[in-house]
């Protein structure tokens, strides 16, 4: 197995050892068993604990814009693209806000993720990736022109993220719907503004 593949292991497996126990009892020997590696090996990768979760926090980021930039404008319809994107911003958030916890609570961490982070990247870059996306759409006359593009972003990541946040702080959603009902009816919600007035159905009585 190369280098790169055991490095993604230890990864995956901090990853999974942080969203069931979080950061205080993360040890590095868990983290090699659960790699299936010896715990030797994550230092070949990893100065430190503390630079291997950074590394985990920051390697989640171009996951989740890989599949925002894979939507190609003019193939699916609108609905199926901004649902797909809803998916992917609440499987994103369901990695992201553990990882956010941890940072958050160990103010040395915090700081080091600030000084490590590029300013025009992480959520501002993925945001960039769907209001790219929806611009395009619009010069393909599939989404009004009315509509600022990253405001768009804004409202279809912002929704996702506040979903995930109270089902993790709660153990359960808040209301018995699954995550593609929701997406399907957030999508829905966001078309009445969003779909061109050249094409709209016209309501009954107009």
């Amino acid at each position: 197995m190369g280098k790169a593949d055991t490095r993604q292991r230890i990864l995956d497996a901090a990853q999974r050892l942080i969203e069931s126990g979080g950061l205080t009892r993360l040890v590095t020997k868990d983290i090699a068993s659960e790699a299936g590696c010896a715990e030797g090996t994550l230092f070949n990768h990893f100065k430190s604990k503390e630079d291997l979760c950074l590394a985990v926090a920051l390697e989640n980021v171009p996951k989740f814009k890989d599949t925002i930039a894979r939507k190609r404008p003019g193939g699916q319809s609108i609905e199926e693209s901004l649902q797909d994107i809803v998916l992917a911003c609440i499987r994103f958030s369901e990695k992201l806000i553990p990882l956010g916890v941890t940072l958050f609570a160990d103010a040395t961490l915090l700081r080091r993720h600030r000084e490590s982070a590029r300013p025009d990247g992480g959520p501002k870059e993925a945001f960039a990736l769907i209001a790219t996306y929806v611009r395009t759409e619009q010069e393909n006359g599939r989404i009004s022109r009315d509509v600022d593009p990253l405001t768009v972003a804004l409202l279809l990541f912002g929704p996702c993220f506040h979903w995930v946040f109270i089902r993790q702080g709660l153990g359960t959603s808040l209301f018995p719907v699954k995550d593609k009902e929701y997406a399907r009816e957030l999508v829905a919600t966001l078309m009445l503004g969003l779909t061109p007035k050249s094409t709209r159905t016209p309501s009954k009585g107009s």
